[in-house]
């Protein structure tokens, strides 16, 4: 940072404050080289401001973001068309096509950037522009949420960095989007001088729909700030700053100025950069010399090198067949003397859940080479970006270091930048077997390198059977011992592995469990003693990982869950990797669940104010939270139950933690004991056919969906929210305030059940009430059948309970099965909708006492002709009917309408409309309704026709200039005038 030099002498320096500030009087005008360069040089963080960003109050892991409430944050559109970005709000615009809420409050009220609908036919483009910015850090992210509409007009989303004469694409995507805002997390790599992003947006020739951003935020972008000293250990930069021990001759420039990574300070190091061959690991099998230009394409090629964060820098991938992995080898080394021999390097692993790469120790002894030792193992889906990682090597005989990439189903494994350390010393060359190429060794094959069977790849043998990918870890067991059910984040498997942790979900690796003896049970607990750890794999990418301890090793516990001092438990450590901060493990791909699906599990968790513990359900690009810890205890372990509920496949299930473990007071996290209970698809209780329930006792045969992260929940009558059964008990409560909340609905369904008869009738009590209450829809699902739609309402229903009906109408020959489903569809997150005293019984309900056609048709129907229709005229498009309904008086409110021209009802012929029986009534009651003659069919009449003699009312003749006309039944007792 060159500002303070500009302004202040060196002992004002001196009182610099943390790193992210530096501080300087206010009015200050700084040099231009530090403005937007993510370090607030002024005191009111001023030569931040308007950057893309907006700078705040230093304050430790405060991140620059931009949520649009205020302005642009300096964002501004460079559009060459018609389709452009511009700053606005969902309740700015009347049926606007884009979210109904904004991401930062959840409301109408909050602002966002988006693309408007473009009205022509031609593709186009929409580019939205961040000013300047400057000196990113290696650590650089970009974090935001898009929203594309089901339907969008963009084909495709682009986020470009532009860095002098280079334009790089960041990130790209053709959908499909998935449902509400989406996270993009994108890392920048270190970036020298001035730079911009630029987000676009286009649209193809044939739809319409709309984009949108909200929650720009720069992570961990700035570079340090000059310190007077720097802790023990700690490299004094030349430009003052200070840097971690591990970051001195990493392969990144963590200073700001390079003096890092100077030759004088790494000259002993031996660094290949595959910029010009493959140095020292010349011995390569299935790995190949590539760049970002001219590569294949495919969307998960790497888009940039690590060494120069440029397309034009090279970098190795795999070429080898998914079914075999590549292998490059290292010379033979020694330790040098009683210090570690330390390889820092950075893979890429992208586009396949089944890529992985492997670290292997082969050691030479002296008389032949052992079997090669695991040292590390990466699996799965890291992100579209290089990560750090390190292992140390203390060995008492020469050695080799071998790297094996094998990859996945349109996957990419790729290395750059290893580097060794100065205690790395080459061994000189003697006659021997080629490295990489040694003569095989008694004993087990590495995991990995292990040959397959006759299985095809992914498939799992276990006896005659080979089991298909889509079965394992499907909660229904397969094999006589269970084994497509092991390894699957919930059973124990006793079989011996590295020491560290790591999963089996290929069919090559789980070959080991042939032949062995394992727990046959599909609801089993993994206590983390097995060094396979139920099959949960970490899949950190920053300076923490999950991973398996031993007890004693436990910050300030002592023992795990079951009070043993020898146990092991899964636990936040230290890592080597240098992007997002919080740490995460996962599953290998589980279900479909059943509605009973649950995991039990004990935790511990002790933390600052911004750390954290949490499960996430992962399907696709979708993230769930289904739970985080409620806060930070020192109370030791503790026990939980969290409702998975039924799933599609494929989910997978996530930890994710956060704490620092550099502060005082034994922070920590660690989950051991956890259970996966009850998840089989055909698990069923007599409580799943419990359609009629009034949510005492339970949730009877309902269960919540997992399509959103909104949810229903049965929640206890307190305060101004009370149950409709006895104003004390419970119901289900939709609330939309809960913090995790963040989807556009919420599912609340029962089981597919068995209809008792042709028709039956639901009934059941609702409660709408707030200013952004949205809707609450009912529908029916039949096998082989669309969705029918029974019942909804919109909008405040006033502060207390109504009672509602539905008819229910059932196949009996074919023997269909049916589900109901209660959908929340949300307008914000200002107020909360609630079910109670749900009841099914034979025969069609009573028609209704009132009906306005907005919710639906409410059970009238126009025979076998169809000549009755209900509609709005919301587009003005409408063949025929008014321009506005009765109830609303406006183009949106719904109306039943038919053509009586004699194209459509030829002369002599009726269009009747039949509502469903009513109630027989105690005492003469009155009916009116309002009706609408066109001006276009003067001749033509109506008439209402009551019981079986069909008395009432009717009107003839056209109707000028009052378009909506009352109709009262004449002669009816009970009716007034």
């Amino acid at each position: 940072m060159r500002l303070c030099g500009h302004l202040l002498p060196v002992g004002v320096l001196l009182l610099a404050g943390p790193p992210g500030w530096a501080w300087v009087p206010n009015h200050c005008r700084p040099p231009i080289e530090a403005v937007c360069n993510f370090v607030c040089d002024c005191r009111d963080c001023s030569d931040e401001a308007q950057c893309g960003y907006h700078g705040a109050l230093p304050a430790p892991d405060t991140p620059f973001a931009c949520d649009f409430e205020q302005d642009s944050c300096g964002w501004r559109d460079i559009s060459t068309s018609g389709y452009s970005w511009l700053r606005g709000r969902a309740g700015a615009e009347r049926e606007s096509p884009g979210p109904h809420s904004d991401h930062t409050l959840g409301t109408d009220l909050g602002w966002y950037v988006a693309v408007g609908t473009h009205r022509g036919k031609e593709v186009a483009t929409a580019a939205l522009r961040s000013p300047v910015l400057r000196e990113a850090a290696p650590t650089c992210q970009l974090r935001l949420w898009h929203y594309a509409a089901s339907g969008a007009d963009a084909a495709e989303l682009r986020l470009e960095l532009t860095h002098g004469a280079e334009t790089l694409t960041l990130w790209q995507s053709s959908g499909p989007w998935g449902p509400g805002w989406q996270e993009l997390v994108v890392a920048t790599g270190r970036i020298q001088g001035d730079f911009r992003m630029t987000f676009f947006a286009t649209r193809n020739a044939t739809h319409r729909g709309a984009v949108a951003l909200d929650d720009v935020v720069f992570w961990g972008c700035g570079l340090p700030t000059p310190q007077a000293h720097c802790a023990l250990g700690h490299h004094h930069c030349q430009n003052g700053a200070c840097v971690e021990p591990h970051q001195l001759c990493d392969g990144e420039d963590n200073c700001g100025d390079s003096s890092d990574e100077s030759p004088p300070a790494c000259s002993h190091h031996m660094a290949t950069d595959f910029e010009t061959g493959l140095g020292p690991w010349s011995h390569s099998e299935g790995w190949a010399r590539n760049r970002s230009t001219g590569g294949p394409g495919c969307p998960t090629w790497p888009r940039r090198d690590h060494s120069r964060n440029s397309a034009r820098g090279s970098f190795l991938v795999s070429v080898a067949e998914p079914s075999a992995p590549a292998i490059l080898s290292s010379p033979e080394f020694q330790a040098s003397g009683s210090h570690n021999c330390s390889l820092t390097f950075y893979h890429y692993l992208h586009g396949s859940e089944d890529g992985c790469l492997q670290l292997f120790l082969q050691t030479h002894g002296p008389s032949a080479p052992q079997v090669p030792i695991l040292l590390r193992r990466r699996h799965g889906e890291l992100g579209a970006a290089w990560v750090r990682d390190r292992v140390d090597i203390r060995s008492e005989h020469p050695f080799q270091i071998l790297l094996a990439g094998q990859t996945g189903p349109g996957g990419v494994v790729g290395l750059d930048d290893l580097i060794l350390s100065d205690h790395c010393k080459p061994v000189p060359e003697v006659s021997s077997p080629a490295p990489g190429l040694l003569a095989p060794a008694p004993g087990p094959q590495p995991p990995g390198l292990q040959p397959q069977d006759f299985c095809e790849p992914g498939h799992l043998s276990c006896g005659d059977l080979c089991v298909p990918p889509e079965q394992l870890c499907d909660f229904q067991q397969q094999c006589g011992g269970g084994e497509d059910e092991q390894e699957c984040g919930k059973g124990q498997t006793e079989v011996g592995g590295a020491p560290f942790l790591q999963a089996l979900p290929t069919a090559g690796a789980r070959q080991r469990l042939r032949g062995h003896s394992v727990p046959a049970t599909v609801a089993g607990t993994t206590d983390f003693e097995s060094p396979e750890a139920g099959g949960w794999e970490d899949a950190s990418v920053g300076q923490l990982q999950w991973g398996r301890l031993p007890a004693q090793e436990g910050r300030g516990l002592g023992t795990d869950a079951r009070g043993a001092v020898t146990g092991h438990f899964l636990s936040l450590q230290r890592a080597w990797g240098q992007l997002t901060a919080e740490a995460r493990v996962l599953t290998p791909a589980l279900g479909p669940s059943g509605p009973h699906c649950k995991l039990h599990m004990a935790y511990y968790f002790h933390s600052h104010s911004q750390g954290f513990l949490a499960l996430v359900v992962v399907e696709g690009s979708s993230r769930e939270l289904v739970w985080q810890a409620g806060g930070s205890s020192s109370e030791g372990w503790k026990v939980h139950t969290v409702l998975l509920g039924a799933r599609c496949r494929p989910f997978r299930l996530e930890f994710v933690g956060l704490v620092d473990l550099d502060r005082p007071g034994q922070q920590g996290a660690g989950v051991d004991d956890v259970t996966l209970k009850d998840c089989s698809p055909t698990e069923s209780t007599k409580e799943d056919a419990e359609v009629s329930c009034n949510f005492e006792r339970d949730t009877c045969g309902w269960h919540t969906g997992h399509l959103t992260d909104a949810h229903w929940h049965r929640a206890k009558s307190r305060g101004p929210g009370y149950d409709h059964t006895t104003g004390q008990g419970y119901y289900m409560l939709l609330d939309p305030t809960d913090p995790p909340a963040r989807g556009p609905g919420a599912h609340l369904l029962t089981q597919p059940q068995t209809p008792a008869a042709p028709q039956e009738c639901l009934s059941f009590w609702y409660h709408l009430y707030g200013p952004q209450i949205g809707t609450l829809r009912l529908v029916m699902r039949q096998e082989g059948e669309a969705e029918k739609h029974l019942w909804s309402r919109s909008g405040t229903q006033g502060n207390h309970w109504h009672q509602a009906w539905a008819t229910l109408h059932h196949q009996l020959a074919s023997g269909a099965k049916y589900q109901l489903l209660f959908e929340g569809l949300r307008n914000g997150y200002h107020g909360s909708m609630a079910l109670d005293d749900l009841a099914v019984r034979p025969g069609p309900c009573w028609a209704p006492d009132h009906c306005s056609f907005e919710d639906s048709a409410c059970g009238f129907s126009s025979g076998t002709q169809g000549l009755w229709r209900r509609q709005a005229n919301a587009t003005g498009h409408a063949a025929w009917g008014p321009h506005t309904d009765h109830t609303t008086e406006t183009a949106q409110g719904h109306y039943m309408v038919v053509d009586t021209s004699p194209q459509a009802l030829p002369r002599g012929h009726v269009a009747s409309l039949t509502s469903e029986k009513h109630r027989p009534l105690a005492q003469p009651a009155c009916l009116t309704f309002w009706y609408h003659l066109s001006i276009h069919n003067p001749e033509r009449h109506g008439r209402y026709a009551a019981g079986p003699r069909g008395g009432g009312c009717q009107a003839a003749g056209a109707q000028h200039h009052s378009p909506w006309r009352v109709c009262v039944a004449p002669g009816q007792r009970g009716c007034a005038g």
